[in-house]
């Protein structure tokens, strides 16, 4: 347990403070990117070497790919069915300029999640990226109905927070999964309504947090 308690009242400290405003983008399945897959690709268009941690079915290898990235492009991932450069985060021998941590945490528990982040921010060369993508605990919609496999959830004060507490600088986002239509357009707005003022909840799907380890001395 000493790893969530370590730095547990600086965090309390930190979020005792003006919290930074998460703002919201949005996520669409497309072939390209979407409006949050943008903003990751501005963090690794110009890095030189980038590690995609739960790299799944390298949907997000291919993405960035097609987009015009051309450094190298590890990935890390115990699944079967695909090639990964590593199977585990004990075979990762160098830095990398950006590290992708997308839609894992989640499935992991509490302690082993917070440790996942400590050895990722480990990794980072000066002046590099992790990129943290997890579902919303704050979300009316809990992420355990729609896998079974969630097992813990964060909300975004108390990721960022810890990352903070990392020595990361970190901007925070809100994620929602986004349909094109005015139907679906004028069911989020009275959704929207009905969540934040009614339950005081939120309807952003995901959160998303940039970290990037500072340039130092």
């Amino acid at each position: 347990m000493a790893n969530i308690y370590a730095n547990y009242w600086q965090r309390k400290a930190l979020l005792s403070k003006q919290v930074p405003h998460f703002s919201v983008l949005r996520f669409a399945e497309s072939e390209a990117l979407s409006e949050v897959e943008a903003l990751y690709f501005q963090r690794i268009q110009n890095a030189q070497a980038v590690l995609d941690f739960g790299a799944g079915d390298l949907r997000m290898q291919r993405k960035f790919r097609r987009a015009g990235y051309r450094g190298s492009y590890d990935t890390l991932d115990v699944a079967e069915g695909e090639s990964y450069t590593y199977r585990s985060l004990d075979q990762v021998d160098k830095k990398y300029d950006v590290i992708l941590c997308l839609d894992v945490l989640e499935h992991l528990p509490l302690q082993d999640g917070l440790e996942l982040l400590t050895r990722l921010a480990a990794l980072l060369v000066p002046g590099g990226s992790l990129v943290v993508q997890t579902p919303n605990a704050r979300c009316v919609r809990h992420p355990s109905s729609w896998d079974m496999t969630h097992v813990h959830c964060y909300n975004a004060p108390d990721l960022w927070a810890f990352l903070r507490c990392l020595e990361l600088e970190v901007t925070g986002h809100r994620v929602v999964f986004w349909r094109a239509g005015l139907g679906f357009r004028l069911r989020h707005v009275v959704a929207k309504l009905i969540v934040t003022q009614f339950l005081g909840l939120d309807y952003a799907d995901n959160i998303v947090m940039l970290a990037k380890r500072p340039l130092g001395p």
